[in-house]
């Protein structure tokens, strides 16, 4: 509550600040004139809005528009696909030009703001504003999917992993913010655009920028989404009668007998199924079709030249798939509000606040259900006692039905056994809930001085924040009674029930899982811009950062400081050098060793403005760029203290003199290293950008090449074994990486119909320069492989017979039976061991892409995405796939190995038993994960403005969309398919936004 109120403090004060004192329709004056394109064209339907957004019109079919507005009142001129123009009410000419929105505009940088003609070739920049409305994503992440070259997915850029999010330059994390509230998004990839960062950006940055307000107007957007989701695919397990077949198979096959006769089979195939149950927790009894989301968002945003606001109130709520007790009440909630305000606080000194607050519920019934669905045995009990099946006759059976307060729309027990007294279905009935809270608030506060007295073009900046965020668990936890039913001999009918538990609602909500995190940071920085003669620019920045992230029970704070320089010029935007470097700090390290330079530099040339491309009709725009550096990060230092001798506690013992009893021994975990250091990220890479045809296409490419260098270790391969719990860790792994990246954009208009071809692609490739290990066998070295190679057997086929058993290389992982997995014999030692283990495949897919294709024609647009990757692999080796002993029988069993499928079957033999040498990482289990995915399709219909003109409504739009729609692969039956958790999902949404 104490958040609220400041945040209605600060706007309160906003209020004030923003209140004109002056009358606001003195001296009105009416003003005439003209909106035209660049090539002279008149621009029909531009919105002109004066007296701060209170006065609008349009302009007619010939670009013309009369208002009436305060004099000293500024004039807003907006029209879609051009750049907004702003003119005071006494200087509008007769004619006003408007810039389309494809030319030259800022970009958001670490510490700064560039013109995009400046930006290095390892950047990507995208604005949702240009996008959201024809493809609307309620997240950030959605947003970047298959839109940025590079980032092969959420915050993994040319393969690095653990890219950081910051938001207005704070270090922060993709749930603090939704798309509706985005102005920019920059993709820092390479080391020059990230060296500012420091040590914390050496993995790469996303640097998110919210909205600001815009002065002299004042907008309202409100946006309203609601859909279903649909589950894309759900395991499908055996029922009872079969597991019951096939499980008596795999005794058999161990040399047991069966466990199950001809009529229990029988009966649990035909007979009553609360008697011989089979449950199917994947059904529509305990599952819903589909469920439901919904959210919500309103936009305000305005001001005047002193101080300008943005303020964003969102909801969003997901129910779940479960459709019994609990479950019908579990969903997600999401509320957050944000208020940007930006103020002039004289002609030399602006200041920013931003606050931020989430308010995040989870609710879930106190059961792992899908966990549970995929390991319980169809067989064990029936959940549910019909009460018509009780005798009437057993009075002690009819008295727990009296005094039972549990029984389920009045017609049902719980069912169970003393093995299986809880069970989730009962658990939803009535075990209770757990309600995940979460509560975040986030102030970012920015201080701008304009030096020019001091000297023209010094200014300074300070860029302060403060997080607050807590967690907790409010639980109400109850327990149950289950019955277990003695059925009758003569009847499908219950003889008797026995009760195991008690029935206990305590009303009492607990508190647990209490999690608190701080996050505090300050930058500041002097910044110095000096142009000469217009074809000379020089930019200096000298800056400064520390801060600290704190959470509870841990006692080290993630801290991160550095001071940065960075040297920019440029020759007429023709030619560009850049030095960026940081001067990093990491408490993780030894005295001696906690700082060092990461210097970094960047060479650029506009070739297309030389003479040999000037007066081209092939190339409109080309630029060649390049740079390189030295990125030290502890990223990659997994804790503290690493580099000294640390001991841990063992087992406590008596002397034999009975004088001090609990004595403690200590124990070495590694050894002192006082020279450890920072691992390094070394890097060059190359990028081009163009334009050609009359920017019919559009090209931004990177190549790379870098290699993370010092990656901690412990060197067993110098000490002897006996000293393994002494040997320190040190710099000696490396890892290098190489690919390239590639955006390019096809625009066509064809009359009315706007087409545009977007394709966004990665290759990127990974290889173990230096590691340490030794190995028996040069092929079981990881060095020259990828970083993500998967390791296993090589199997060649089923043993057919004991014959074949009986010849082939012995195989030391278990007992080997006929229908086992034979495995090749790597060193032909004539034994399977683990030194027949090599590299069979990789995880990560070194090409993915995404494709997007967009079409307007009039008021219509519509919106494609796909998605992809090639060159992956993944393991089944879930439970799902590895079944033995008396696990859960999943439908991939049915085509099992017998004698008579031993031609064609493509799972090895049923056992009963723990089976070592079936299930274990072999390319018999491996899988390829290439994979087309149609992602989104949106169709979007606008209202024109025509017809909203004299309405309050400025714009209007109604729109559709599916997403994870479907999945094109050979595997799609595996990718489609989660084990163990909820299911993926397909989305169907209708959305409406208004603007007003």
């Amino acid at each position: 509550m104490n958040y609220i109120k400041m945040w209605i403090a600060v706007c309160a004060l906003f209020l004030c600040l923003c209140e004109d004192t002056k009358a606001q329709h003195a001296n009105e004056v009416n003003i005439k004139s003209t909106v035209l394109d660049a090539k002279g064209q008149p621009i029909s339907s531009a919105l002109i809005a004066g007296n701060e957004g209170k006065t609008t019109v349009f302009t007619d079919a010939a670009g013309h528009f009369s208002i009436n507005v305060a004099a000293h009142s500024v004039v807003m001129i907006n029209a879609k696909g051009f750049k907004m123009q702003s003119l005071r009410a006494g200087a509008v000419p007769e004619s006003i030009v408007l810039a389309g929105e494809g030319g030259n505009n800022e970009v958001n940088v670490p510490y700064n703001k560039v013109d995009k003609q400046d930006l290095p070739g390892t950047i990507t920049v995208l604005n949702p504003g240009t996008f959201i409305n024809r493809d609307y994503n309620l997240t950030v992440q959605d947003a970047l999917n298959g839109r940025a070259a590079g980032l092969l997915w959420s915050n993994n850029i040319w393969g690095m992993e653990n890219a950081i999010v910051m938001i207005d330059g704070v270090r922060r994390d993709f749930n603090d913010v939704t798309l509706n509230e985005v102005q920019q998004i920059t993709v820092l990839k390479g080391v020059n655009a990230v060296a500012l960062y420091g040590s914390q950006a050496a993995k790469g940055v996303i640097l998110i920028t919210t909205k600001k307000g815009e002065a002299n107007t004042h907008k309202v957007n409100l946006r309203v989404n609601t859909g279903i989701a649909t589950p894309k695919a759900l395991p499908k397990f055996l029922n009872s009668s079969d597991y019951m077949t096939l499980y008596n198979e795999a005794r058999r096959n161990d040399g047991l007998g069966d466990m199950y006769d001809a009529t229990t089979i029988q009966n649990y195939q035909t007979g009553n199924p609360y008697r011989f149950p089979s449950v199917d927790y994947y059904s529509s009894p305990y599952l819903k079709k589909y469920l439901n989301t919904t959210n919500t968002n309103a936009e305000f945003s305005g001001g005047n030249n002193t101080a300008r606001f943005y303020s964003n109130i969102g909801w969003s709520n997901s129910s779940t798939l479960l459709n019994i007790g609990e479950g019908k009440n579990e969903g997600d909630n999401r509320f957050n509000i944000r208020g940007n305000i930006d103020l002039k606080l004289n002609d030399n000194i602006s200041s920013t606040i931003d606050i931020s607050t989430i308010f995040n519920d989870s609710r879930r019934g106190r059961t792992n259900y899908w966990g549970n669905a995929a390991t319980l045995l169809p067989q064990r009990f029936t959940p549910l006692i019909p009460l018509s099946l009780i005798s009437g006759s057993d009075a002690t059976s009819q008295g727990y039905i009296k005094a039972n307060r549990n029984i389920i729309n009045g017609q049902y027990l719980l069912g169970g056994t003393q093995q299986y007294a809880t069970n989730p279905i009962a658990d939803l009935y009535f075990g209770g809930y757990d309600k995940f809270v979460q509560r975040s608030f986030q102030v970012t506060n920015a201080i701008n001085v304009n030096l020019k007295n001091l000297l023209q073009g010094l200014s300074f900046h300070t860029l302060f924040n403060i997080d607050y965020a807590n967690a907790y668990t409010q639980s109400i936890s109850n327990t149950y009674a289950i019955y277990a039913p003695t059925w009758s001999t003569s009847s499908d009918s219950v003889a008797s029930l026995t009760k195991y538990g008690t029935d206990y609602h305590s009303g009492t909500q607990n508190i647990s899982g209490t999690a608190q995190m701080q996050n505090i940071g300050f930058s500041s920085w002097l910044n110095y811009e000096k142009s000469i003669n217009e074809a000379h620019h020089f930019s200096v920045t000298l800056l400064g950062h520390a801060s600290s992230i704190k959470t509870n029970d841990i006692y080290q704070p993630t801290t991160n400081s550095h001071v940065g320089l960075q040297l920019s010029y440029n020759y007429k935007h023709k030619y560009w050098a850049d030095f960026s470097g940081a001067y990093v700090n990491s408490t993780k390290l030894p005295q001696g060793h906690r700082a060092a330079l990461s210097p970094t530099a960047s060479l650029g040339w506009l070739l297309s403005s030389e003479k040999f491309l000037s007066g081209s009709k092939v190339v409109d725009y080309l630029k060649l760029s390049a740079s390189a550096g030295i990125l030290n990060t502890d990223l990659d230092i997994s804790g503290f203290y690493l580099y000294d001798n640390v001991y841990n506690r063992g087992a406590t013992f008596n002397w034999n003199d009975g004088v001090q009893a609990g004595n403690q021994t200590s124990f070495p975990a590694y050894g002192s290293n006082p020279d450890l250091a920072f691992p390094k990220r070394k890097e060059v890479n190359a990028s081009l950008e163009g334009a050609f045809f009359k920017h019919l296409l559009t090209l931004q490419t990177t190549f790379f090449w870098n290699e993370m260098d010092g990656l901690l270790t412990q060197r067993f391969s110098l000490y002897p074994t006996y000293f393994n719990a002494f040997v320190p860790y040190s710099n000696y792994n490396a890892n290098g990486r190489s690919g390239v990246d590639i955006m390019l954009n096809v625009n066509k208009k064809i009359g009315e119909l706007d087409l545009n071809l977007g394709v966004n692609a990665t290759y990127a490739t990974s290889k173990v320069t230096k590691s340490d290990g030794l190995y028996a066998d040069a092929y079981q070295s990881r060095i020259g492989k990828p970083v993500d190679a998967i390791f296993g057997l090589q199997s060649k086929g089923f043993f057919a017979d004991q014959s074949d058993i009986d010849k082939s290389p012995k195989q030391l992982f278990g007992v080997v039976k006929p229908g086992d997995i034979k495995y090749v014999d790597q060193n032909g030692d004539g034994i399977i061991d683990q030194r027949d283990f090599v590299m069979i495949g990789r995880y990560v897919a070194p090409f993915s892409y995404g494709i997007t294709f967009n079409a307007t024609y009039k008021n219509f647009n519509l919106f494609l995405l796909g998605t992809g990757n090639n060159g992956g692999y993944g393991l089944k080796n879930n439970d799902y796939y590895w079944v033995f002993g008396d696990k859960k029988y999943s439908q991939v069993v049915l085509n099992r190995w017998t004698p008579a499928t031993k031609e064609t079957a493509t799972f090895p033999r049923l056992s009963s038993q723990q089976n070592n040498n079936d299930f274990r990482s072999s390319d018999f289990w491996l899988y390829k994960t290439d994979r087309f995915n149609l992602q989104k399709i949106q169709l979007t219909y606008n209202v024109s403005g025509n017809v909203l003109r004299k309405t309050f409504v400025k714009e209007l739009g109604v729109y559709v969309s599916g997403s994870n729609l479907f999945t094109f692969s050979r595997n799609r039956e595996i990718l489609d398919l989660n084990i163990g958790t909820a299911p993926q999902f397909r989305n169907y949404m209708v959305g409406l936004r208004a603007g007003f």
